[in-house]
């Protein structure tokens, strides 16, 4: 019964996610839509870890505000999968300082400003959802698993279940450096929550030949390219964090030793991007130095498809 309670949920929470964009976007100029997908079999390594950040896929849009053509509102729907750093251990066996089982899904509603002069960019998002079983991380990572053949995950009754949550971030980007073959620019980033609080910093270095300084979904609104169109890029970010219930909570009932979680932690991205017409494919690798003292630095990474309406 509990299952089926789970399974209800979660087909709930897609089926909104997915109606939503479909119901604005007849209200309004729908511009663009995205699919990133992040896996850590796409490390760097050539092979899976299956442990901490699992996997995660994110379907979203953002539509053009029209009274202002710089100005979006960007809607997604979410769904992270952590798993301890090794998923065919039994819970008794799961080291209670191990990274925990986890799922989360939500559902993200914003509001995003480019300057006009294309120097900058603000965006804000408000973010709810649910974590334990009624995300359908342990169901989507089980059946995946007997898909491909791999490995079955074993502790996801040890998951840690923070029921409901919501969290918001604030971000701004700024064009430091901006010349026909390089971009340099700084953002700034506070994320706040019932799960997540962190602030950090980053820098975004691009190497490409347009006049378009940014990275990712934003760069693809401004300047959509006729001819084929490459671009590569990096983003080295420090982070403080401030507190992290995901990693703060313990739920595996074989021990009670705190985690101790590292208030600054390193992210490093480094991308490639082809762009054609409307459509663009990302190739990207994400790195992170250890999230607490007992952890170990873990890579995954990403695909990401975007397309201009």
């Amino acid at each position: 019964m509990f299952i089926c309670r789970a399974q209800t949920i979660y087909k709930i929470t897609i089926a909104i996610g997915i109606i939503i964009p479909i119901i604005l976007s007849r209200l309004m100029a729908q511009d663009f839509v995205y699919l990133d997908v992040n896996n850590d079999f796409l490390n760097y390594k050539g092979q899976g870890t299956d442990k901490y950040y699992t996997a995660g896929i994110t379907l979203g849009g953002l539509i053009r505000v029209k009274q202002k053509k710089s100005d979006y509102l960007t809607i997604s729907l979410s769904e992270k999968i952590f798993t301890a750093s090794n998923i065919v251990l039994n819970p008794e066996e799961i080291h209670p300082t191990d990274y925990p089982y986890a799922g989360l899904i939500y559902i993200s509603m914003g509001y995003q400003s480019v300057s006009p002069n294309n120097t900058f960019y603000t965006k804000g998002e408000f973010s709810w959802g649910t974590t334990g079983p009624s995300s359908g991380a342990n169901m989507i990572q089980r059946e995946l698993h007997k898909i491909i053949g791999d490995r079955e995950p074993n502790g996801w009754s040890t998951q840690v279940e923070l029921g409901n949550f919501i969290q918001a971030q604030f971000e701004h980007t700024r064009s430091i450096i901006k010349s026909s073959w390089i971009k340099i620019n700084c953002v700034g980033n506070i994320h706040l929550g019932s799960i997540f609080n962190n602030l950090s910093l980053a820098t975004e270095l691009k190497i490409d030949k347009s006049n378009d300084p940014f990275i990712g979904q934003t760069s693809k609104l401004i300047q959509p390219s006729g001819k084929p169109h490459l671009s590569l890029w990096a983003r080295p970010k420090i982070a403080y964090i401030l507190s992290n219930r995901l990693l703060q909570t313990n739920q595996n009932q074989f021990g009670l030793h705190q985690r101790i979680i590292n208030k600054v932690v390193y992210h490093s991205s480094i991308g490639v991007s082809l762009q054609f017409n409307k459509v663009s494919i990302s190739l990207i690798q994400h790195n992170n130095s250890p999230e607490f003292k007992t952890a170990t630095k873990h890579a995954f990474g990403e695909i990401a498809f975007q397309l201009n309406i």
